[in-house]
């Protein structure tokens, strides 16, 4: 019965690790391969062998493409912590803990279940795991003291070079191991010495800081401030050893429940929500699903720059972004271009992108994209190089496109996606495609020089070399009206946007241009002249008889007006 009641928790853990990747955090999964790039090359692949944990890097790198399969990243990791699970609950069975050894074996798969939760916890790092504990199985076989001894320093170096960080795993196996059954404490504590020893010769081989020796293939100063939070799973590896130093049956049931409820608080804190929906905007505008972005947009609780960011593109692409661009979250200009720096993380670089192609500039666009590809962690992205391959095929620079793509056309996972362009470039086909065709003809007849971010200078160069560009024109003058410039909308409103499309103004530019008419000009030619309805009008006026009533209070105007433009221009606050 004990058994019995063992197995199905065991069955039960695991489906729940599948449902959780699957239904609460896929897009964490989707991310991790967007940040990864696995070419099959030998020159490319050769590089792997610049640093620790080469085995596991190419192995972890190239099963992470899967992750953008449905269900993929989930079966990949579950699977992996399954084998990993079967190796440690043998090897606890061989340092002598016979009873409830499986649940004592979940508990180092709980700690790696709370780590990839990690968007930088790579599955190299998991995958190392599971290679250090079979390795360990592996040793003992042999009967000889001294033989073990040779084997486990040699065990240590490769594993060290295969795996990565994860050797510690090794490590402490095997030292519990030789003090429990063969009370070799000399032997234990040389091999201690010899596993911190290992990394700091590894730091001169492989050219790293000797403290990014100890957690390579982890990357410091990113997102992930402590890199030495992965031993936490060897933290919890020591704790499922306990049972076998430790033999009256009632204590083992203590320490058990004890880290089974902080092994469940170790996950519930490295549940990471807010973090989740934000990579699930990014990821389904990558993926093209527009419409879902804005369903993801609906009663949102976590709202965030990107999230405004991309709601405002997908309704731009609708050319509804006058409609809406009062009716959800706004960060001032922040949701509608991204600044790019030295500061800036890599899930906003690889953002940024996105809406300037939309608009026309790609040139800025291939710029913040070779920023992202820098940005991340080990300066690879498949997203980003799939993106620098479209802008170089706008702009018509095929050997630079096919330079990306032949790089994607030795992937598993966009092979079919890369052939499928180079045969159109081959064939000289590009002009075929819509969508090409149309950005093409966005594109700014005269370069200009100006620095990143300059948004204004971009956007104004787009519109005075394609006047019908309407996008670029609604990005300009919905830039202008969330930094409360009514002074630059008004100007740009005047010479890009009125001559082309000033028959039918939204009416968030009919509330914007009441909140600039010149006082010293007749009001009623101003509104005849921009096409000002009457019922905006009859609004504007309802709207200062109220204020005027309310002293300025916003309390009594925001169920009227609460979404229009005067609202957003007195009571919103920008912060920097």
């Amino acid at each position: 019965m004990r058994k019995q009641i063992d197995s199905i928790f065991v069955s039960l853990f695991f489906i729940t690790c599948w449902i959780f990747f699957f239904y609460f955090y896929p897009y964490h999964l989707y991310y991790k391969e967007q940040i990864t790039l696995c070419v099959l090359q030998p020159d490319f692949l050769q590089t792997y062998l610049q640093k620790p944990a080469f085995l596991t890097e190419i192995c972890g790198d190239y099963l992470t493409q899967f992750f953008l399969w449905t269900g993929g990243g989930s079966s990949i990791l579950t699977l992996t912590f399954m084998l990993t699970w079967l190796g440690f609950r043998i090897a606890l069975l061989k340092t002598g803990i016979s009873s409830h050894t499986s649940l004592w074996a979940l508990l180092p798969i709980v700690a790696e279940w709370a780590l990839s939760c990690h968007l930088e916890y790579p599955l190299s790092m998991s995958l190392g795991l599971m290679c250090s504990v079979w390795a360990f199985l592996l040793s003992i076989l042999s009967t000889s003291t001294r033989t073990r001894g040779i084997l486990h320093v040699i065990m240590l170096t490769i594993l060290y070079c295969a795996v990565g960080a994860h050797f510690f795993a090794y490590v402490i196996l095997v030292i519990v191991y030789e003090c429990k059954h063969f009370n070799n404490y000399k032997l234990s504590f040389f091999l201690l010495l010899i596993s911190l020893l290992i990394p700091i010769g590894g730091s001169y081989f492989y050219f790293l800081a000797p403290r990014q020796s100890y957690f390579y293939p982890l990357i410091s100063g990113y997102m992930l401030r402590q890199p030495f939070v992965f031993l936490l799973t060897e933290g919890f590896l020591l704790l499922s050893l306990l049972p076998a130093l430790i033999f009256r049956q009632c204590k083992q049931w203590i320490v058990l429940f004890a880290v089974l409820a902080l092994g469940t608080i170790t996950i519930t804190k490295a549940y990471n929500a807010p973090e989740e929906k934000t990579l699930a905007f990014s990821s389904e505008a990558y993926f093209g699903h527009w419409n879902k972005v804005i369903r993801l947009n609906e009663d949102n609780p976590y709202p965030t720059y990107l999230s405004a960011y991309y709601t405002n593109l997908a309704y731009a692409r609708q050319d509804k972004l006058c409609d809406e661009l009062m009716l959800h979250y706004q960060p001032a200009f922040h949701g509608l271009l991204l600044q790019i720096n030295e500061s800036t993380g890599y899930i906003y670089a690889m953002a940024s992108p996105d809406a300037l192609m939309e608009c026309g500039d790609m040139a800025q666009a291939q710029h913040s994209a070779m920023l992202a590809m820098t940005f991340t962690p080990h300066q690879r992205s498949s997203r980003m190089v799939r993106k620098l391959a479209e802008i170089a095929i706008i702009n018509e620079d095929y050997s630079v496109a096919q330079k990306y793509l032949r790089m994607l056309s030795h992937t598993s996972l966009h092979r079919s996606w890369a052939k499928e362009r180079l045969e159109l470039i081959k064939s000289s086909q590009c002009d075929s495609i819509p969508y090409w065709t149309h950005k093409r003809r966005m594109l700014p007849q005269q370069d200009t020089l100006f620095s990143a971010n300059q948004w204004r200078t971009s956007l104004a160069n787009l519109i005075e070399s394609n006047p019908q560009n309407k996008m670029a024109a609604d990005y300009l003058l919905c830039f202008h009206l969330l930094n409360k410039d009514l002074q630059l909308f008004k100007k740009d409103y005047d010479r890009y946007y009125y001559p082309t499309f000033g028959s039918f103004p939204s009416r968030l530019y009919q509330e914007a241009l009441i909140a600039c008419m010149n006082e010293k000009e007749n009001p009623q030619e101003q509104l005849k002249h921009y096409r000002i309805s009457a019922k905006v009008y009859k609004d504007c006026l309802q709207y200062l008889s109220i204020y005027e009533d309310a002293k300025g209070d916003g309390r009594a105007l925001e169920k009227l007006f609460g979404k229009t433009y005067w609202f957003y221009y007195y009571y919103a606050q920008l912060k920097p």
